[in-house]
This record gives C-alpha cells, structure tokens and sequence, in this order.
C-alpha cells in the first residue's frame, strides 16, 4: 500500500510540470511565431501599397508633360521634368512627385518612411523610314535638363519604403520594399 501512495503523488507533481512546460512553449514559440505572421503580413500590405503608389505617381508624371500647361494654365504641377514643373513649385522633378506620394495615405503607413525617385527618358526611333516598321525606344541614360517631358518621351518612377521588422526575440531590421514603375507620356 505504501508504493501505491508513492506513485499517486508523484503523478500529481508531474501534472504542475506540464502546466509550466506550456506556459514557456507558449511565451517562447508561440507568441513570437503569432507576431511573425502579423509582421509578414503588414509587410505584404506595405508592398502592395508601394507598387500601386508607384503606378500613382508615374501616371501623375505622365499626364503632366511638356504640354500639360498649354491645355490648362492652372493645372496643378504642369510641365513636370527633371528640372521641376511650372506650377505650383519649379523644384526638381522627384520633388512634386514625393509631396504627391505622401498626401496618398493610408492607415498603418509612415510617410516619412517612403522616398520617391524619378528619372525621365527620351525616345528614340529606330529604322524611320517610308514603308517600313519603326519602332520606339527609350535611352538608357537618364535625361537631366531640357526637355524629356514630351510626347513619347518615358518616365520612370521608383518609390521605396523603409519597413521596420520587429519579431520578438529576434534580430530586429530595417527592409528596403520598394516598386518602380514605368509609363510613356501621351498628352
């Protein structure tokens, strides 16, 4: 009787040991596991934000080309190139563009985290001639100065966010999402 009084008792202390073992799996491997799964989905919303804000903004660049202004004089950012636009700033041409992009918000984005790039290309024909096919190319140069804000002409439109992973007990980083996007200017 004795040695079954010993085994009913340590049976009970075993079960307190389960209860601990859970709570350390659950604070240690389950938790953080939890909010990985949150923090690859934000990432994933933060990704599709980019691409489609990029597409935004390289469409706002495309219908604001060198003949923008001619159609309509009060047309906000017309004109917009390398060098600027006409109206309201005659900053640099990424300036307009990044001012665009950070009035686009949406819930859980950091606008000060995003930067916007823009390079503007001149097209280039090859084989013109009578009877035959040609065919529009753009360079792979960016054009600085003048005007590569004409009808044909490209623009290309990077915009980057700078998205803060933070795992719980892991290395926590920065990761650069970012999405270009390219359209050419019909006006």
């Amino acid at each position: 009787m004795s040695a079954g009084s010993r085994t009913g008792t340590s049976i009970r202390r075993d079960e307190g040991s389960a209860l601990v073992e859970m709570a350390l799996v659950s604070a240690f491997v389950f938790l953080p596991m939890l909010f990985a799964i949150f923090q690859v989905s934000y990432g994933l919303f933060i990704y599709g934000y980019v691409s489609e804000v990029s597409r935004l903004a390289t469409r706002y660049a495309a219908v604001r080309g060198s003949h923008s202004c001619v159609i309509a004089s009060a047309f906000t950012d017309c004109n917009m190139g390398p060098s600027g636009s006409t109206n309201p700033s005659p900053g640099s041409g990424t300036t307009p563009l990044q001012n665009y992009v950070q009035n686009l918000t949406y819930p859980g984005i950091d606008s000060s985290r995003m930067t916007v790039t823009s390079n503007w290309y001149l097209e280039t024909i090859t084989n013109p001639g009578a009877g035959a096919f040609s065919t529009a190319d753009w360079s792979t140069t960016p054009c600085t100065s003048g005007t590569c804000n004409n009808k044909g002409d490209a623009v290309r439109v990077t915009v980057s966010y700078q998205f803060p992973l933070n795992i719980p007990f892991w290395k926590n980083q920065t990761i650069n999402i970012a999405s270009t996007s390219q359209m050419m200017i019909n006006e």
